[in-house]
C-alpha cells in the first residue's frame, strides 16, 4: 500500500508543524466547521488515535471483517442484558438483596453516561484498537467476578465492571461504522448489526431461564463469549493499526516522543486525553442525573439537601469543565464549536425531546396494561412492541438513505409516525374499551417511527460535522439518549407517585389499602371488582396526564428539527475532491448551491440550499 500525500486535512508537508503547533497552548482552536466549510487542522488532529483513522486505507475485506466483528459485539452485549435481566432476582435473592435492584440499575445507568466520552477520548488519543481491548477487557472481567462471586458487593462489582466495557463497546461500534462506510451506507449497516438485538431479546430470556438455578454458568458463558465475539474485530482493527503505524512512520521522520523521559510521556499522554475535562464533564453529568435517577426527588423532596447539594456539585462542575475546555485545555474534550453547526445543535436539542417522549409515555407501561387490561406480566410484555418496531424503523430509514441520498425528509416522516403513535395512545391506554391489537398496532407505530427519526438525524449529525469530530459528535448525541430518559423517567415517575393516590383518595373502601392497590399486583387483583374499576380509572387517567406531556414534547421536537440542514448525502467524484475545488460551491443540476464538508476518506456530503 503506497504512502498517501494527502489524506483528510493532514499530509506528509504538514504532520511534522501540526505536532509542533500542538504545544502552544494559546493557539486558536476555532477553525470554522459546518455547513459550507472545508476541515482545516485542528489541535485534535495532531492526536496519534486521530492521525491513525485519517491514514488508515480500509479495504473491503477489512471492512467486511470488521462489520462481521461488530454484528458479533452486538450479539454479546445485548445477550448480557437479556441473559442477566433474566437471573438478577434469582441472584439477588440468593444474597438476600432484591430491594438493592434498583441501585444496579441506577448506577449503571448514570455509568454509561459518563464513560461514553472517555472512550472516545481513549479512540482519539491511542485508536480504535487499543480502545476496543480495554472495552473487552472490562466487559470480560466483569462476567468472571459475578461468576466468582459469592456475597452482593462482588455481584455489584462485577455488574459495574461489565457495564463500562459495554459502554465501550456502544460508543466504539458507532464511531468506527462511521469511520469505514459512506455516510448513505451507515444507517442500513447499523440496522442490519443490530438484528441480534432482537433476536437476542428472547434468546437471552430462554438462557437466562434455563440455567437460573445455576446462574454461575451463565455469566461463565458469557466471559467466554465475549472473548470469542470481539476478536474478529480485534483482528482486523490490529492490521488496519499496524499499517497505520507504518505510514505515520513515513511521514513524520522523527519520533520525537521516543526519546522523552517516562514521565514526561505520561504527563503528555494525560494532556491529550484532557483527564481534568473528562473528570469534571463525567462528575457533573452523574452528580445532575443522580438525585432523578435514585428517585431522591421522591423519597426526601425537591427541599432536601440529598437532592440539592449534588445539583449543585453537578451545575458548578459542568460550568467549571465550560471555562477549563474553552480557556486551558489542550486537548478538549468538547469542541464547543459543534453547537456554532446549527444541525448539530438542533439535531441535540431534538434527540433530548425524542428520549424524553420515550420514556415519559412507556416507563409505566408494563403495569399500567397489567392492571387496566388485567393481564399476565408475560402478556404485558408480548404488547410491548416498540422495541421490534424501532428496529425494523432503523432498517426503514437505512434503505430510505441509501437510495434517495437524503435524510432530513425520512426524518420528518419518522417523527410524523411517532407523534402518529403518541397521539393514537390517548385512545389505545383508555382502558378495558380497547382491545390487545390495537395497543400492539399502535406500539409497532411508535417504535417504527422512532427507529426512522433517531436513525436519520444520528446521519444529519454525522454529516455536519467534521471527520476529526466524528466521535464526540456521535458520543454526545447518543449521551442526550440517557440525559432525555432520566428526565422523562423522573417525570413519569413523579406524576404516578403524587397524582396516582390522590385520585383514589375518597373513592376507594375503608378497607382498601391505596398504597398496595396501586403498587402491588396482587393485591390489586384481589380486590372486588367495583374497586378493581375504580383503580383503573386513576390509572388511565394519570397515564392520560403523561401521555399529553409526550406529545408537548413531540412538538417541541419537531421545532428544533425545523434547524436540521437538507444535506445531501452522495459520494463526490474524485476530481472534486481536490482544494482547489473545495473553496468553490459545486451546482448541482437543478441550479442551486452546495459546498463539500469532509466525513471521511473517501466520503463527501453536499449542503442542498433547499
Amino acid at each position: 500500500m503506497g504512502t498517501p500525500q494527502e489524506l483528510a486535512g493532514i499530509d506528509a508537508s504538514n504532520i511534522n508543524n501540526q505536532i509542533n503547533e500542538a504545544t502552544t497552548p494559546n493557539m486558536s482552536r476555532t477553525p470554522v466547521i459546518g455547513a459550507g466549510t472545508e476541515f482545516a487542522g485542528t489541535l485534535n488532529a495532531t492526536l496519534t488515535g486521530v492521525k491513525k483513522k485519517m491514514v488508515t486505507e480500509w479495504r473491503r475485506s477489512d471492512k467486511i471483517l470488521i462489520i462481521t466483528g461488530i454484528f458479533f459485539i452486538n450479539f454479546i452485549t445485548s445477550l448480557d442484558s437479556s441473559a442477566t435481566g433474566t437471573i438478577q432476582p434469582k441472584v439477588l435473592s440468593d444474597f438476600n438483596a432484591m430491594t438493592r435492584a434498583g441501585l444496579i440499575a441506577t448506577v449503571t445507568y448514570l455509568l454509561i453516561v459518563g464513560i461514553r466520552p472517555m472512550f472516545a477520548k481513549i479512540s482519539d488519543v491511542f485508536g480504535h484498537l487499543q480502545a476496543l481491548i480495554l472495552a473487552m477487557f472490562l466487559h470480560t472481567l466483569g462476567f468472571v467476578i459475578c461468576a466468582a462471586a459469592k456475597n452482593f458487593s462482588s455481584i455489584f462489582g462485577g455488574t459495574v465492571i461489565s457495564v463500562l466495557g459495554q459502554a465501550g463497546y456502544g460508543t466504539l461500534v458507532a464511531i468506527i461504522l462511521a469511520d469505514i462506510l459512506p455516510i448513505h451506507l451507515r444507517g442500513v449497516v447499523a440496522a442490519y448489526v443490530s438484528i441480534p438485538n432482537v433476536t437476542n431479546y428472547y434468546l437471552g430470556v430462554e438462557v437466562g431461564q434455563g440455567l437460573i438455578n445455576r446462574w454461575q454458568w451463565v455469566y461463565g458463558i458469557l466471559a467466554i463469549l465475549a472473548v470469542f465475539c470481539s476478536m474478529p474485530a480485534i483482528y482486523s482493527l490490529y492490521f488496519l493499526d499496524k499499517r497505520a503505524r507504518e505510514i505515520l512512520r513515513t511521514l513524520v521522520k522523527d519520533d520525537i516522543s521516543a526519546k522523552e523521559p517516562l514521565f514526561t510521556r505520561f504527563l503528555k499522554v494525560m494532556m491529550e486525553m484532557d483527564v481534568p475535562g473528562l473528570v469534571l464533564i463525567c462528575g457533573g453529568i452523574i452528580s445532575i442525573l443522580a438525585p432523578l435517577g435514585m428517585q431522591l426527588n421522591i423519597i426526601h423532596g425537591w427541599g432536601s439537601a440529598r437532592v440539592i447539594a449534588p445539583l449543585c456539585i453537578g451545575v458548578v462542575a459542568l460550568g467549571f469543565f465550560i471555562y477549563y475546555e474553552r480557556c486551558l485545555a489542550t486537548f478538549p474534550v468538547l469542541p464547543f464549536r459543534l453547537f456554532r453547526t446549527r444541525t448539530f445543535s438542533c439535531a441535540i436539542l431534538a434527540a433530548i425531546f425524542f428520549y424524553y417522549t420515550s420514556n415519559v409515555s412507556l416507563f409505566y407501561f408494563n403495569p399500567f396494561i397489567q392492571v387496566t387490561r388485567e393481564v399476565s406480566s408475560r402478556t404485558a410484555m408480548l404488547l410491548q412492541l416498540g422495541t421490534t418496531g424501532y428496529y425494523v424503523g432503523l432498517f426503514f430509514g437505512g434503505w430510505a438513505m441509501q437510495f434517495s441520498k437524503r435524510y432530513r425528509r425520512w426524518a420528518w416522516i419518522g417523527w410524523a409516525l411517532w407523534f402518529l403513535g403518541v397521539c393514537l395512545m390517548i385512545r389505545s391506554r383508555s382502558g378495558s374499551s380497547t382491545t390487545n391489537a390495537e395497543i400492539a398496532i399502535v406500539q409497532t407505530i411508535l417504535g417504527i417511527g422512532s427507529g426512522i427519526v433517531i436513525g436519520c438525524v444520528g446521519i444529519g449529525v454525522q454529516a455536519s460535522v467534521s471527520v476529526v469530530d466524528l466521535p464526540i459528535a456521535i458520543t454526545l448525541y447518543g449521551m442526550v439518549a440517557y440525559l432525555g430518559g432520566v428526565l422523562g423517567e423522573g417525570t413519569s415517575t413523579t406524576v404516578w407517585v403524587n397524582v396516582l393516590p390522590s385520585k383514589l383518595q375518597g373513592k376507594m373502601n375503608l378497607d382498601v389499602d391505596i398504597n398496595s392497590a396501586i403498587n402491588n399486583i396482587t393485591y390489586f387483583f384481589e380486590l372486588p371488582k367495583d374497586q378493581r374499576v375504580i383503580v383503573q380509572a386513576a390509572y388511565v387517567s394519570t397515564q392520560k396526564i403523561l401521555t399529553i406531556c409526550g406529545i408537548v414534547s413531540m412538538l417541541l421536537a419537531g421545532i428544533a428539527m425545523i434547524g436540521l440542514a437538507p444535506y445531501d448525502l452522495s459520494e463526490k467524484k474524485n476530481s472534486n475532491d481536490s482544494d482547489d475545488a473545495a473553496d468553490e460551491p459545486n451546482l448541482l443540476a437543478d441550479g442551486t448551491s452546495d459546498n463539500s464538508l469532509s466525513i471521511g476518506s473517501k466520503s463527501k456530503v453536499r449542503v442542498v440550499n433547499a
